[in-house]
Formats: C-alpha cells, sequence, structure tokens
C-alpha cells in the first residue's frame, strides 16, 4: 500500500508517498516530475524497506516555492531535501535519484551526514546538456512544453522499456509544469559538483540506461573516478534501458537498490 501525506518543510505544503517498514530510502524524481515515477520500485522493496518519495517545491501536489514557484540551484535543492527529512523525522536513510535526481544521490552525502548510502540513477557530478536558449524557450508563451517536449523524453527511452513504464512516461511529458522542468533542468545543467566528490565517504552505486544519449556512459565513469574516498563505487550498466530506469525496469532496478543498499 502506497499512501500520501503533506508535511511542512519550512512552512512549504509538501506532498510526499510512502510504503513499506524498514530502513529509509528516500527517492527523488526526475526533472519536471513528481514522486509517482517511484510506484513500481516501490510496491516491489515495500517488504524490505521504508520507502519515501516527495514532491519538489511546485510538482504533483507540492505547493510552490515563493514567486518561481520552483528551485533552480543545485545546491539548494540538496538543502531542501535535508529540510525534507527532518519534517519526517529521518534520523539515517540512504538516498536514490534518476538524473536530476541522480545528480542529487552524488551530492546529497556531502551536505548530510544521515545519509548512509547512494544510488544515482543516470547521475553524474557534472551535466552540461541542456543549452541555455532551450531553458529560456521553455517558459515563452509561444511555447506548448509538453508538446514540445514530446520527441525529446521518448528519444531517451530504451527499447527494452516496460510498455506500461513507456505509457507512464508519456503521460508525464504531457503532464508537465514548465517552471518546474526549468528549475529542474537549470540546476541540472548549471549544477558542477565535480569538487564534492572526493567528500563522498559512503557507499555508491551509479546505475547507467545505455541508450540514454543525454547522460553518457563517459560522464558517469568521470564522476566514479573521483569518487576517491567513497567505502565502495559500482558502476552497473543497464542493456536497451534509457534515461528513466526506475519507470522503465522498475522490477531491475528494485533488485538493483536492494544490493546496493545491503549496508542498511
Amino acid at each position: 500500500m502506497i499512501s500520501g501525506s503533506y508535511v511542512d518543510v519550512l512552512g512549504l505544503k509538501t506532498y510526499f508517498e510512502e510504503a513499506g517498514q524498514g530502513p529509509v530510502v528516500i527517492l527523488l524524481h526526475t526533472a519536471g516530475r513528481d514522486g509517482r515515477q517511484w510506484h513500481g520500485v516501490m510496491e516491489e522493496l515495500a517488504s524490505r524497506f521504508r520507502l519515501i518519495a516527495p514532491d519538489l517545491p511546485g510538482h504533483g501536489r507540492s505547493w510552490p516555492l515563493g514567486e518561481s514557484g520552483c528551485l533552480d540551484d543545485i545546491e539548494a535543492i540538496g538543502a531542501w531535501i535535508s529540510d525534507f527529512a527532518n519534517a519526517v523525522g529521518v534520523e539515517r536513510y540512504a538516498f536514490c535519484g534518476c538524473s536530476m535526481g541522480g545528480n542529487l544521490a552524488l551530492l546529497m552525502p556531502t551536505i548530510d551526514a544521515r545519509v548512509v548510502a547512494t544510488v544515482a540513477l543516470q547521475g553524474a557530478d557534472r551535466t552540461p546538456t541542456i543549452s541555455q536558449s532551450s531553458l529560456d524557450m521553455m517558459c515563452d508563451p509561444r511555447v506548448s512544453l509538453p508538446h514540445a517536449n514530446m520527441d525529446f523524453t521518448m528519444s531517451l527511452v530504451g527499447a527494452a522499456a516496460d510498455p506500461a513504464g513507456r505509457d507512464f512516461i508519456r503521460w508525464g511529458v504531457r503532464s508537465i509544469n514548465a517552471p518546474a522542468q526549468r528549475g529542474d533542468l537549470t540546476a541540472y545543467s548549471h549544477g558542477d559538483i565535480r569538487d564534492r566528490m572526493a567528500l563522498v565517504t559512503v557507499p555508491v552505486t551509479l546505475v547507467h540506461g545505455t541508450e540514454d544519449w543525454v547522460v553518457t556512459r563517459q560522464m558517469v565513469d568521470a564522476a566514479a573516478s573521483r569518487l576517491t574516498h567513497a567505502a565502495r563505487v559500482e558502476v552497473i550498466s543497464l542493456p536497451q534501458i534509457g534515461h528513466f530506469p526506475h519507470v522503465e525496469a522498475p522490477e531491475q532496478v528494485a533488485r538493483l537498490i536492494e544490493q546496493a543498499l545491503e549496508v542498511l
């Protein structure tokens, strides 16, 4: 059973979903989306972990933050996640995220001592993949982002993606919130946390879908090479999976998370 609740995070009504009992794992969605992306993984792992998937400010059912509604800086998003963990009373947790969330999976151990392990799907420490002109156009009144983004997003889905997952990704594009997408992708493209990797001491698992052409294996390997003090570093390839492994192959990703978090 996946249940949803609101919690106050620094005065902001924040929506999150959770399932299961046991060691805590916080799950973060990709840019512009929400925690529902993790339902398949949560259903697989609820017998082993307490899984918590928040919607960032201005995403899904979470209330907006300030005039812009959303955060647009990787460090600020990381600080918000730490505040969210405070709000839900978490004493120690593992962190898993994809894409922007994957980059944050590499950042979180350096800013929150409660993080005991991390799994980064399609994550790296530097991903300058979206041009400033593209970011500027996302909220332009002449652009319908759900229409403009469909071909781009679906080109990132791997050939072996679960059909239901493919449909969910397509539906996610149709429901894009343009300010949320722009804020997240600004943080994703401008954030540079390469100098933080030597501070990571927890076990790290990096998972890369081979058919993702935005986050390359070279980016992932470069991040892994800078994790010089991590307790363990493992890089796993998923053939014929693309940019959204947790949606495209939830059962496979659940097993990888379970293995990666044996430390818990």
